[in-house]
């Protein structure tokens, strides 16, 4: 318990010790501390108010808006909207905005400022421009903030608010030209497409004027469809009747095998007076063999009418056949010509309804609306450095640290005896 409590007022000692140490440095070396620090900020103050060039800065805000979304919406209402294809060579051009940026420190750009303000004869050119300008987008939105630093609050502002007049004239002449650049393309377009419609539509009338083309063709298989259907009916006919006429002289043949050819007459003498029996020809059987030999006739008759029609349904189907094989490569000839006409004509008219568009487009100067000006740059009335009184103020207090550390080294190195307590 002694030792703790001797060890704790050791340590109370110790401490008490060395905040006298430490008094007594500054003390000794207080002067030295004091008056250099003081010197510190006296330099610092003369290099910023005498030696450093205030640097002035003007501020322009710029809103970029699509102006292709300008476009669909003078655009709507049209029928069903336009080809992707055409409307992807012939709108304006969508730019990021970290394009926008690129543009406004553009070496073309800066040329323009440096020719309109005369800056050249200042001894300024495009690369020293560009040091001068910064373009940042403010953060979640649309807007570009351009600032322009330099000696002269006068210069700074009007370089701002030149800028933005030449950055929106660049603008507007790239969406210009690349809408004249689309106009051009869509005419020149039309024009091959146009020929190339005239002749395929020549093509498709000679084609349609052979003697035997796809109409006459048609009329020729429709009548020869109905030939075949008439020759099949009379065939079917005739069939019918030379089965009707093989059943009845199948009948008539039975009927004979059971009909006698003969039969008995008795006869009397008149002289005589006798009575004596004589066979004479059945008449039935007679009748019977007419009737079978007029239908066999007729049965000859008809089999060689069927024969006929046989044939001739034969020819007519090989005739129908290859009518059909002629007509249905002809057909595909004249729908493909077709196809590529109707084709040639949609994309005429698509050429045609996406040329006025855009010039209607650029008629209305719809590409100056792609980028406006918000708020101009006006002259700064303070410098934004140099910062004179932060300047004395970090002079001051980095005085102060350094020489009072170099106080301590001091003192740390002095081990000379001065005092009968030292």
């Amino acid at each position: 318990m002694n030792d703790q409590n001797q060890n704790g007022k050791y340590s109370e000692e110790e401490i008490e010790i060395d905040l006298r140490e430490l008094l007594k440095v500054f003390r000794k070396w207080g002067k030295l501390i004091i008056t250099m620090t003081l010197l510190c900020a006296l330099a610092a103050g003369l290099v910023s108010w005498l030696l450093l060039s205030p640097i002035y800065q003007a501020n322009t805000l710029l809103m970029v808006s699509q102006a292709t979304e300008k476009l669909q919406t003078a655009s709507t209402g049209s029928n069903e909207g336009l080809e992707d294809l055409v409307g992807s060579v012939s709108r304006m051009p969508v730019l990021t905005m970290s394009t926008y940026l690129g543009q406004i420190k553009s070496e073309t750009l800066m040329n323009r400022i440096v020719e309109r303000l005369g800056l050249d004869e200042k001894g300024y050119n495009a690369q020293s421009l560009v040091r001068m300008i910064d373009a940042t987008v403010v953060k979640d939105s649309n807007l570009i903030e351009v600032t322009v630093t330099d000696t002269d609050p006068v210069l700074a502002a009007e370089i701002a608010n030149t800028l933005s007049e030449e950055y929106l004239t660049l603008m507007t002449e790239k969406n210009q030209e690349q809408m004249s650049r689309s106009v051009d393309f869509l005419n020149k377009q039309k024009t091959i497409t146009d020929q190339d419609l005239d002749k395929v539509s020549e093509r498709l009338q000679q084609f349609q004027s052979q003697p035997r083309g796809v109409v006459v063709l048609q009329t020729e298989f429709t009548a020869g469809t109905q030939d075949a259907a008439s020759l099949n009916s009379r065939l079917k006919t005739v069939q019918i009747e030379i089965r009707q006429l093989s059943a009845g002289i199948y009948s008539l043949e039975n009927q004979l095998s059971i009909t006698p050819q003969t039969i008995n007459s008795q006869q009397r003498d008149q002289t005589t007076g006798n009575t004596y029996t004589t066979q004479v020809a059945n008449p039935v059987y007679v009748t019977l063999v007419q009737e079978l030999i007029a239908k066999r006739a007729a049965l000859a008759e008809k089999e060689g009418e069927a024969d006929g029609l046989q044939q001739m349904l034969m020819q007519t189907n090989l005739e129908l056949d290859a009518l059909q094989a002629e007509l249905a490569e002809k057909s595909m000839e004249q729908e493909k010509l077709q196809r590529e006409v109707d084709r040639l004509e949609k994309t005429s008219e698509t050429l045609a309804m996406k040329k006025t568009e855009t010039q209607i487009a650029k008629s209305i100067d719809l590409g100056d609306t792609s980028v406006v000006v918000v708020s101009e740059a006006s002259t700064p009335e303070s410098p934004i450095k140099p910062n004179k009184k932060l300047n004395v103020a970090i002079a001051f207090i980095l005085g102060l640290m350094l020489f009072s550390l170099l106080a301590f080294v001091l003192e740390y190195l002095d081990n000379t005896i001065k005092t009968p307590e030292d």
